[in-house]
């Protein structure tokens, strides 16, 4: 049958054997033809289209990153990230709590200290930003539940503390730089690591007095008992959107609640601290204000995705693709391979906005929820994300300018897709969304010069 509007190009493979291969998009012609079968029967149909939830905290799986800020994208609008965090206490860990009772200790400041995670922050990293830190609600946060990306968790009505700062990302300490390696001391194997810069935030030295109130109560140190006491920190950006987002690695040893002290007989300074661990309940709570291109993308549908869809993390949108017609393939080939290549549009400013370095391909199952593919699960599961594809490559386009895309490998997937097994689309998505704010403009299914293309090579069963 003829379906209008087919802009699919599979490349021509050659293979011995009873092998065919298929470019889809002309029309039909004989097999006599160099072996060449040309079908009609596929459409790719693309769309954007926005999650309605993003999972953002669960019992079963811990997320080591978490954005923080308000943040205008030029192109994708304006969203606002909080975070929400349980810090508990050090049960293993040295320095133990410094005995209350003693004279000769001086509890001199309480410090939350957050390391950058600096591969996440997206947009003008020398934006100002001010924040505002609260406590959380004691007793109001619940371990076992999952927490979706508007969620939040009461606070105490006035904050902690009110901040307002440019990032100093000058901190970060790399031992090998500051380490002379003399191969006759030092073993060739060692590994020196890096410390990421940090913002270092001094809260007021009423919390001391609680924290000290609270294990007073709690000498044996009851992770249990002290969350039931304090229920954590909420950071809340304030103000206007800026012009980025930060990102913070609450997996650092360095990230946690410094109770600093002197001992006065032992003439030491030292501090506590309080982590953030992989028990305590912490996410991100985005709330996101598309830009009127982006609703209307995705108000149009299809039609508007003849052209271009758009991707981001967060809870921004994800790219729909469909093959409406692709069980017409049932009983009729076997998937030797399949490649899906969708090109990123040119961006003006890649340093501020550098495009999405992981895509992955997921489908909705009859839950609704969103399940990687077999081909993505395979790969990163143990041979190697990059069999499966998904990462930036920069080509050469049709008048000499250089562009960038994303292959993936989908042959798997697709199988099954023919065999009516699984939905005939799948959405193209950014790996660690709710940890990440990359963004990326594609061409659409029937752009004139760079239209999504799915590369695949069948067997004919027939």
């Amino acid at each position: 049958m003829k379906i209008a509007g087919i802009y699919t190009v599979i490349l021509l493979l050659f293979l011995a054997g009873c092998t065919e291969s298929t470019t889809v998009g002309g029309e039909i012609l004989g097999e006599d033809q160099a072996g060449l079968i040309v079908v009609d029967s596929i459409t790719i149909r693309t769309a954007t289209v926005t999650e309605d939830e993003l999972v953002v905290f669960s019992p079963t799986a811990r997320f080591l990153n978490n954005l923080c800020g308000h943040y205008e994208d030029p192109i994708f609008g304006t969203v606002k990230a909080d975070f929400y965090g349980q810090f508990q206490v050090s049960v293993n860990t040295l320095p133990f709590f410094p005995d209350i009772e003693m004279d000769t200790v001086t509890y001199d400041s309480v410090v939350l200290l957050l390391e950058y995670d600096l591969d996440g922050i997206y947009g003008d990293s020398t934006a100002e930003h001010e924040f505002e830190i609260y406590e959380i609600l004691a007793g109001q946060v619940d371990e076992d539940s999952i927490y979706v990306s508007g969620n939040e968790l009461p606070v105490e009505s006035s904050p902690l503390t009110t901040i307002r700062f440019r990032p100093n990302f000058e901190g970060a300490i790399d031992f090998s730089t500051i380490v002379e390696i003399d191969s006759t001391d030092t073993p060739a194997d060692t590994t020196f690591g890096t410390f990421n810069p940090f913002l270092s935030i001094r809260l007021p030295d009423e919390l001391i007095d609680e924290l000290l109130r609270i294990h007073e109560f709690n000498s044996d140190q009851s992770n249990e008992a002290f969350l039931g006491e304090f229920g954590g920190l909420a950071i809340r950006p304030v103000g206007g959107p800026t012009g980025s987002i930060l990102n913070f690695n609450f997996a650092a040893d360095r990230t946690g609640l410094r109770l600093h002290y002197t001992d006065s007989i032992a003439d030491t300074q030292n501090f506590y601290q309080y982590n953030v661990t992989t028990t305590s309940v912490q996410f991100s709570s985005f709330n996101n204000e598309p830009a009127p291109d982006i609703v209307a993308a995705e108000a149009v549908g299809f039609e508007a995705g003849k052209i271009a869809t758009y991707m981001q993390g967060m809870t921004g949108p994800n790219t729909l693709v469909q093959l409406p017609y692709i069980t017409d393939f049932k009983d009729k080939v076997v998937v030797n391979n399949a490649e899906l290549v969708v090109t990123i549009q040119p961006e003006d400013n890649e340093e501020f906005y550098p495009p999405i370095t992981q895509v992955v391909a997921v489908y909705r199952n009859e839950e609704g929820n969103f399940v990687g593919i077999d081909d993505f699960l395979f790969a990163s599961g143990g041979v190697g994300i990059e069999v499966f594809g998904g990462q930036p490559e920069s080509f050469t386009g049709v008048n000499g300018e250089t562009l960038n895309r994303y292959r993936m490998n989908i042959g798997g997937h697709l199988q099954r897709m023919i065999d009516g097994e699984l939905p005939n689309e799948i959405f193209l998505r950014i790996l660690q969304k709710n940890e990440r704010a990359n963004r990326a403009v594609l061409f659409g299914s029937e752009h004139p010069q760079y239209p999504v293309t799915l590369n695949a090579n069948f067997t004919n069963l027939n």
